[in-house]
């Protein structure tokens, strides 16, 4: 989500790397423009500099003059904002890197309230590229080292903001080209005055104490938000998986061995994941997706944007009668596991389970289950996977919805999903949610499930709430209430308010059922017309059910006055919390997923989330290796380092194990260099 839509174009005009602000924090904290244009006279400074930089690109002076004027003349850095320019920096800035070279910034801004801006500059022509990614590097060691989280570094054609935490990093990068449009401001020189604005960077103290500057709280409120993407992601995968099931359920059961519910929801994730790793792994450029004849004939991102162009607006109704792009889909899992010896696409056969084709025969339900999913789309008769399903769940995996302050209300925004910003824990956090759910169908004598949209979601027999009397209709609604009282307590306990606008946005109302009517609607659009009078029928019997429960429930308060408009008013309103009460309906025949009764979390089998692993290993792991004195860090010698043991607590969890490991061969690199072995 680096990347945000029209409503910040000067920050999708800049190249991301990592994930450094989102579209809520880009709302929150940074105006869509400048407040005011450059001058003509700031202009012709700027564009004077830049001249004298393309002539003589190698001078010292003129990049610094480069930066002066963007720093101080555009961006307003300068003495009437409240801070001054350190430009002789003594030997306390120099940092040792672990090949032994002294990094010093050139200029540092020290700005009001504490905060700094070290400014680093490289003769490399190319920043992050070729030799341009050691400059990098120095910068980030320069940042760790000193525990500053925000440097910029540029080289006068380029210029990057960089922000280092102790385990992670992620930046945005300016072109000078772009800076000058026209012979007026470009977006990406307005996009480094709002960054690197007086306002942006001065911390302010918000009412739990803490001191950030407004570029640092975006920052650290975005990355926090990492884990809540994969969250709202995990919930957006299981929808699809529960969708992918339900397309295949008539194929399941023709098989003559028809594979488990267990089985076959194992599977339908299987699947899921290969579209997630494969999003994930192209984002990582893991997968050849700038090669011509991979993005036109297997890359998912291709086919998004060609599923995007023929849907056009509303309901994608050209896609529903199309069977192109889960073919093409198969084609690209087939692709990851044999490999392609082809001179024009060469890729290497990656195997294993996860990309494993599926056996009609085998013994094993979970590869009759994937058989199925691989081949129902040739059914010649009865074709299944259109386009448009397969839309709408790659829709479901790149998109997501978040909460965006609008006026003094809020608003749900649909982001897209940049799955370079997920690490393969997070990736692994979100399979693993999807394993707190069991596939369930739903029987005849049951006539339909309802999931109500009251405390977690119960998802209820029909025929079973029918049968309720008033008394225990009451006390059912009553329990699910306290059932969700409980749990918000509970996450409330466990979760610190960050700042006062958290808790504005708890009371601010959204509409939630919003995007699940949508699906709902989209699935029933999508059935065999056959299936629509049971359809209808069950619906009926379930508003009108809905209508009861919401009136025994007390949703609806009655009107003090009888008759008349109050009368019809109460019948208004009874309809409308009828209609939200029911989430969704699912008929006879039909399968859908509900959480199992299990306690996974105390088995100790969840990942442990990076925020917490890694700094704990971090802090079990760095007086082993390293030696503490004056404030810095001194590697071990290799021995030492090599003969260190470690074990994981965890039993399994899978993020200690190889934070470790990254952990101390970074270690032993810089011991290597450190004791002269290379």
């Amino acid at each position: 989500m680096s990347a945000a839509p029209e409503s910040h174009p000067w920050w999708a005009s800049l190249r991301h790397g990592g994930f450094l602000l989102d579209e809520k924090r880009l709302s929150e904290h940074f105006p869509q423009a400048p407040e005011r244009d450059l001058s003509s006279w700031a202009l012709e400074q700027l564009r004077g500099a830049l001249t004298d930089l393309a002539a003589s690109p190698e001078e010292t002076d003129a990049r610094t003059r480069v930066l002066t004027v963007l720093l101080e003349v555009a961006c307003g850095l300068d003495g009437t904002s409240g801070g001054t320019w350190n430009r002789r920096l003594d030997a306390s800035w120099t940092n040792r890197s672990i090949t032994g070279e002294a990094v010093k910034p050139a200029h540092v801004w020290d700005g009001p309230n504490g905060r700094r801006l070290p400014v680093f500059t490289t003769p490399e022509p190319r920043l992050g590229v070729g030799h341009g990614r050691r400059a990098v590097a120095r910068v980030l060691e320069w940042l760790r080292a000193r525990n500053e989280p925000l440097a910029v570094l540029s080289n006068g054609h380029q210029l990057r903001l960089i922000w280092a935490s102790a385990d992670t990093h992620a930046w945005c990068e300016s072109d000078a080209a772009l800076w000058l449009v026209e012979g007026r401001a470009g977006l990406q020189l307005d996009a480094l005055r709002i960054l690197l604005s007086p306002a942006a960077l001065t911390p302010v103290e918000d009412i739990t104490g803490r001191k950030l500057s407004p570029l640092l709280r975006g920052i650290v409120d975005s990355r926090k938000g990492q884990a809540e993407l994969s969250a709202m992601l995990g919930e957006r995968v299981r929808t699809a998986v529960e969708r992918l099931i339900q397309s295949h359920g008539p194929f399941l059961n023709a098989l003559e061995n028809p594979p488990a519910p267990a089985d076959t929801y194992v599977a339908a994730c299987r699947v899921m994941m290969r579209l997630v790793f494969g999003f994930f792994a192209e984002a990582r450029d893991l997968l050849p997706r700038s090669h011509g004849a991979y993005f036109t004939g297997y890359s998912l991102a291709g086919l998004l944007a060609e599923l995007d162009r023929s849907a056009g607006s509303g309901k994608a109704e050209r896609l529903a009668h199309r069977y192109s792009a889960w073919p093409r889909l198969l084609a690209l899992f087939r692709l990851i596991y044999f490999g392609s010896p082809h001179p024009e696409l060469p890729l290497l056969a990656y195997g294993g389970t996860l990309f494993a084709p599926g056996e009609k025969d085998s013994a094993d339900g979970i590869s009759r289950a994937i058989w199925v999913f691989e081949n129902a789309c040739f059914d010649a008769q009865h074709p299944t996977m259109p386009d448009r399903e397969v839309w709408e769940i790659l829709q479901l995996l790149t998109r997501t919805r978040v909460a965006i302050r609008q006026g003094r209300g809020r608003a749900l925004v649909t982001v897209p999903v940049d799955f370079s910003d997920l690490s393969s824990e997070y990736i692994g956090i979100l399979y693993e949610g999807l394993l707190d759910y069991e596939l369930r169908s739903v029987g005849e004598a049951e006539g339909a499930v309802l999931f109500l949209a009251i405390g977690n979601e119960p998802a209820l027999p029909l025929a079973r709430l029918e049968g309720m009397d008033d008394a225990a209709l009451k006390g059912l609604f009553e329990a699910f209430k306290k059932a969700a009282k409980e749990a918000a307590g509970g996450e409330e306990e466990t979760e610190e308010t960050e700042s006062e606008s958290d808790d504005d946005d708890a009371n601010e109302e959204i509409d939630p059922l919003a995007e699940e009517v949508e699906a709902t609607e989209v699935v029933a659009e999508s059935e065999p017309a056959e299936a629509q009078p049971a359809r209808e029928a069950a619906m009926q019997r379930a508003h009108t059910w809905a209508r009861k429960g919401a009136e025994k429930a007390g949703l609806v308060k009655r009107p003090r006055a009888r008759g008349g408009a109050a009368a019809l008013e109460y019948e208004r309103n009874l309809d409308t919390a009828a209609r939200l009460l029911v989430r969704r309906l699912i008929l006879p025949g039909e399968w859908y997923l509900v959480r199992w009764g299990g306690t996974r979390k105390g088995a100790g089998t969840f990942y442990t989330r990076p925020g917490l692993s890694l700094p704990t290993i971090r802090r079990a792991l760095e007086p082993l290796c390293y030696t503490i004195a004056n404030g810095g860090l001194t590697p071990k010698s290799p021995e030492i380092i090599l003969a260190i043991k470690a074990c994981d607590p965890a039993c399994g969890s899978g993020t200690f194990p190889v934070g470790a490991l990254r952990y101390l061969t970074d270690a032993l690199f810089a011991a290597v260099f450190a004791h002269g072995w290379l």
